[in-house]
Formats: structure tokens, sequence, C-alpha cells
């Protein structure tokens, strides 16, 4: 008999803890997942393909924690150091001096969840080739899954470190990916796996798991459709990136498709949002963070506590002592934006998944990792609508955006704001500071302005909307290196060296992965 086994980055015993009977209001899980396998006894039945699938979840847990800070904010104009100590993997990461000797440089928690997926693509279909009964709707759910869980993190995995192994079979006998002595191969390649697990995903992945606790968290069709048009943005592909987006966000007027989503309110004509108090904590934007699974999420990585697995983001962001803090010039930019008091405790301090009262940093330091909402689906559909020449439709997506952060142009409001390192203090519906209805950022000026913009001017103003609605989300490096304005936004005299050229976007290759593996091939930058 022989027994597979992966490498999990975390231990066994932290893993036999996460069991069916605790109690939590984030409950994830319905059974035991499972990591470890052999062939001769495992794949008996559904619920085990599904403990095995619930692995592959775990799994990404690990893959995106705390990472989806350092690949998709450390490196941009979002963050800056913060007050707290400061490891050299952080440092790196802050100035864009990037080695291999950074422990966000292996990729092994990626491929992780990828062979774990190659395991249920496998022998979820062996069951039924051994007359095994299982019923097809949690046949085609696991199996579309696996799919989707694949291609996300090879899209993941070509964004960071472009070239990478490709594996898509079950690793017998060996530890992890460099125990194979593969090779990288060429990123199209990748991409083509990408698409097609994406397109054999769509008709096999459940249409929604809004229903049920147990089962949020998980993929969906509104899931895949965002994943293929991140992907199709990244590849800039508009037309694709359209009908992706299409399949969540109705053409004609950009509203959901489904009633499953919607975007969460944060303006209320009766709120006084400011920093002197914490009423902030009580809007659904900000649970959206806090408390998790919106009817904005789309996709999001759920932690909980009780089940012993924390995000532990905390300390990253958060504290006075964090690791992390804003961009002043950042921070100053929202004006009066309610985005600028959801996202800061003070003038940097990043709060974004924490309330800004009291709460318990140990217990409460499970916050979950949201890949994919509906705000960020809609400007992405505004940047192709107007990579189209459809200004019209992006701007009807932008409007809708700015309307939940700055409310209806008739209530709009400029403070004025005696430091300008500050956020201002906001006021709604203050008829002595009201704006008229012709000057407002969702106003008939603005749309005129946005309509006169040239077709990079436009892009501009969708991105710097993309960079306040998904400020420290983890995907502020990524619109800048897809769109070409990597080169031009980080400024080496303000912020960080500068990326000198096209290598150096990319990250390096772990040293251990090449000492492990001599058949890759470091990126050119770091040899």
């Amino acid at each position: 008999m022989k027994n597979i086994r992966y490498n999990l980055n975390f231990s066994v015993g932290a893993l036999i803890l996460l069991t069916l009977g605790m109690s939590s209001c984030k409950k994830i899980l319905d059974v035991e997942p499972t990591t470890q396998y052999a062939l001769g006894n495992y794949f008996q039945s559904t619920k085990q393909a599904d403990a095995a699938l619930l692995g592959a979840y775990h799994q990404l847990q690990i893959a995106t924690n705390q990472e989806f800070i350092y690949y998709g904010e450390g490196r941009a104009d979002n963050v800056i150091r913060g007050a707290g100590s400061i490891t050299s993997n952080t440092l790196g990461v802050l100035n864009n001096t990037l080695d291999g000797n950074l422990s966000y440089a292996q990729w092994d928690s990626y491929y992780s969840v990828i062979k774990q997926a190659n395991l249920i693509l496998k022998n979820v279909p062996l069951m039924r080739t051994k007359g095994i009964l299982i019923a097809d709707a949690d046949y085609n759910r696991i199996l579309g899954q696996a799919y989707g869980l694949r291609a996300l993190c090879y899209l993941n995995i070509v964004k960071i470190w472009g070239d990478a192994p490709l594996v898509t079979q079950p690793i017998e006998d060996v530890k992890d990916i460099n125990d194979l002595k593969t090779p990288r191969v060429d990123k199209q390649l990748i991409y083509n796996l990408i698409s097609a697990d994406l397109k054999k995903a769509v008709p096999l992945t459940p249409t929604t798991n809004a229903t049920n606790d147990l089962t949020r968290g998980k993929l969906t069709k509104a899931a895949i459709y965002s994943i293929q048009t991140d992907y199709y943005m990244w590849r800039n592909m508009p037309d694709s990136a359209l009908i992706s987006s299409g399949l969540i966000i109705k053409p004609a007027d950009g509203t959901p498709v489904s009633s499953t989503y919607s975007l969460v309110e944060l303006y209320n004509a009766t709120a006084n949002y400011s920093f002197a108090n914490t009423s902030i904590d009580d809007s659904p934007y900000s649970k959206m963070f806090v408390d998790g699974l919106s009817t904005e999420s789309i996709f999001e990585v759920v932690f909980s506590f009780d089940e012993e697995n924390t995000s532990n983001i905390f300390g990253i962001y958060g504290n006075n002592n964090a690791q992390f803090y804003a961009n002043s010039e950042f921070s100053s930019s929202f004006g009066n934006d309610l985005r600028g008091i959801a996202n800061f405790k003070n003038d940097v301090q990043i709060y974004k998944q924490f309330p800004k009262g009291t709460f318990d940093q140990t217990t409460q330091n499970d916050k979950n990792v949201i890949l994919y909402r509906l705000a960020d689906i809609m400007l992405l559909r505004a940047e192709a609508l107007n990579t189209k020449g459809d200004r019209n439709g992006a701007w009807t997506l932008i409007k809708k955006i700015r309307e939940r952060a700055y409310g209806p142009v008739e209530v709009q409001t400029t403070i004025p704001n005696p430091n300008p390192a500050l956020p201002p203090t906001f006021v709604i519906n203050n008829p002595n500071t009201r704006n008229s209805i012709s000057s407002g950022p969702t106003s008939e000026t603005a749309k005129a302005s946005f309509f006169a913009a040239s077709l990079n001017e436009a892009e501009d103003i969708i991105l710097n909307e993309r960079r306040k609605e998904l400020a420290f989300e983890g995907k502020r490096w990524f619109d800048l290196v897809r769109t070409g304005r990597v080169f031009t936004t980080i400024n080496p005299t303000t912020l960080k060296p500068l990326v000198v050229n096209a290598e150096n976007i990319l990250w390096p290759i772990g040293l251990d992965v090449i000492r492990q593996n001599t058949n890759i091939i470091q990126n050119e930058y770091y040899k």
C-alpha cells in the first residue's frame, strides 16, 4: 500500500484539532478535513471525498493568510513601514528589494492546494469506476471546486513568479513539489490549464452557497466567473472579461444578475460617522470585513478561532505597532469619502478588517480574506467597458460605487480639513456644507469630465476608484502591474526603490526551492 503525503506547512496536531464538535459563529466545517491518505482505504465514500475537498480549502487558508498583503499590497503605494518591529522579510517587500531568502518567495503553499486538487480530480472519478455510490450533485460539486481551486492557485503563481512547474497529476511518495525535480514551463501553458479548468468548473459548481453557513466560503459559479474575469483582465482580454463579468452583473444597468449578491450599505442619511465615535462599526460595509460573509462577498477564505485557524492579520495591519501603515498621501486623499472612516482608525493605522472600538485581539484575530467581491468585479467590468469605448456603461458602475461611499449627489458634502495629513470628520446631510447638485463626485459635471477624458485618463479614474474601494485587500500591486503603471507609480524618492525593469516585477523563487530542485532556474533579475 502506498501512502500519499503532502507538506502542509502546519502541524498535524493542529489539523487534528479542527474537529466537528466546536461551536462558532463562523463555523465552516461539516466534516474533518483530510490531507493524508492511504489509497487502499480512502475515497470510499462521499464524506471522504468532501473531507479531501475541505483539506484543499484549509491549505488555501495557508496560502492566503497574511500572504495576500505581502504579494498584493506590500510592494505597492498604499502602504509604508509601520511602527512595529520589522523583519528582513517585511522590509524587503516594502522596499522592493526582494531576494530568494525571503520566506514569501516560497511557492509551496500554493502547490499544496494544487496537489490536493489533483488528488481529488483523479480519485473522485475513480470512485464511480469502482462502483462507489456518489450522487451526481456531490460528484459535480466536488470536482467543480477542485478545478476552480487549481485554476485560482495557478493564476496566483503566474502573477507572482511567472513561469512555474505545471503539475496536473497526484504526487505519490514525495513530500513536496521539489522532490519531483519538475522544471518550470512557459506561463502560456499554465494559462491554457487555467482557462480549461475554469471552463470545466462552470457547469459543475453550485449556483450559490449563500443559504448554508457550513458551505459559505466555498466556490460557486459566481466565484468561477470572478476568477475568469480576473484572469481575462490580467491577460488584457476585455471582450472575454465582459462576457464573464456579465454573468455576475447585468450589462443593462449594472445590477447583480443574482439576488444572492448586492452592494452592502455604507452611506446612511441618519448616521454620523466620524473618528470621534465607533458608529462606523455598525455599517454593513465595515461588517463586511469585520464579520465576513456579506451579501457582497463572492468568494472569501473563511477563518475561525473556534476551529483553531486564524488569519493573524492584526499586527500586519491594525495596532500602533503594526508592520504596515498607510501611506499618508493615500489616507489623506479620501476627503469626504466614507471609506476613509472605514479604512483607518487614525491618519495611518489600517483598521479595515477590525472594529474601531474594542475587540479581543486574540479570539477575534480570525478575519476572513476576501478574494472577490461584487465591487471588485464591477470596477474590473468598468475597465473593460472603457477599453471598448463604452463610457456610459463604465460610468454607471463607477457611480454606483461612489454613491455607496459619498451618498446621493444632493447630500455629498465638502468639509474643510484643517490638517491635510488627517482624514476629515464626516457630517452626513449637513445643509451648511452641502455641495451643489452639479459638483459632487457622482454629478453630471463629474460624468462629463469622465466622458471628456482620454482612454488612459479614464482608466486612471477607474484605477483610482479601485485603489480606494479595494484598499489593503491585496489588489493594488497586481492592478499596477497588469495596466503597466507600476514603473510610473512607485516613486523612488517618496515611497520605495523603483521597480527598475520588467524582470523585477516578478518575485524571486525561494532559494530552498532551487537547492532542492536543480531544474528550477531563478528569475533573471535575481540570478
